[in-house]
């Protein structure tokens, strides 16, 4: 049975705290003005996230920080459908991406949506306590306990969030 309920009373920070320390195997929806956020942890590990928001999609990242031309998501999408896979895997088997550079991009685009959803404080949640299906996804493993506290204390230093002193910005690095 899903646990659901509004952020007004369950904050999303305490609701990824019980997520990791409970060590919660499932899916995560939160749904806000017209979005919808989607993470999956195993384990109490954030291992997937993504967003209705068009502007978050990964191909759109890409695109934005100059990394994948128009014409090379294009391509990863025909690919997608073809062969039944995500963009993502589709980049690294047309070897426009490395499989490492897509992780560590894929890990920072889960990390940024993750801390963009600490400050919400309207919308409703549902989370699904079940085994996650076998999906060919790339290894990423975001350590929330440990985001949760280095976010928590800059909060209680500074009286506010400041996502790139954390550490934890979405850096895209020169090297891809």
């Amino acid at each position: 049975m899903p646990i659901q309920g509004d952020l007004s009373t369950m904050p999303v920070p305490e609701l990824m705290m019980w997520i990791s320390q409970c060590q919660k195997t499932g899916t995560l929806e939160i749904r806000a003005n017209e979005w919808k956020e989607t993470m999956a942890f195993e384990n109490g590990a954030l291992i997937f996230s993504s967003s209705s928001n068009p502007e978050r999609t990964l191909g759109r990242l890409l695109m934005k920080h100059g990394i994948v031309t128009e014409e090379m998501h294009k391509r990863a999408r025909e690919l997608r459908k073809t062969k039944s896979v995500a963009v993502a895997k589709a980049l690294v088997e047309l070897q426009i991406l490395t499989e490492p550079q897509l992780v560590r991009f894929l890990r920072k685009k889960a990390e940024k949506e993750l801390f963009d959803l600490f400050e919400m404080v309207e919308g409703e949640f549902t989370f699904t306590d079940r085994e996650l299906p076998m999906l060919d996804l790339l290894p990423i493993r975001v350590d929330v306990s440990r985001m949760l506290l280095t976010v928590t204390q800059h909060r209680d230093e500074k009286g506010e969030y400041d996502f790139d002193a954390t550490g934890i910005h979405l850096e895209i690095p020169t090297e891809i």
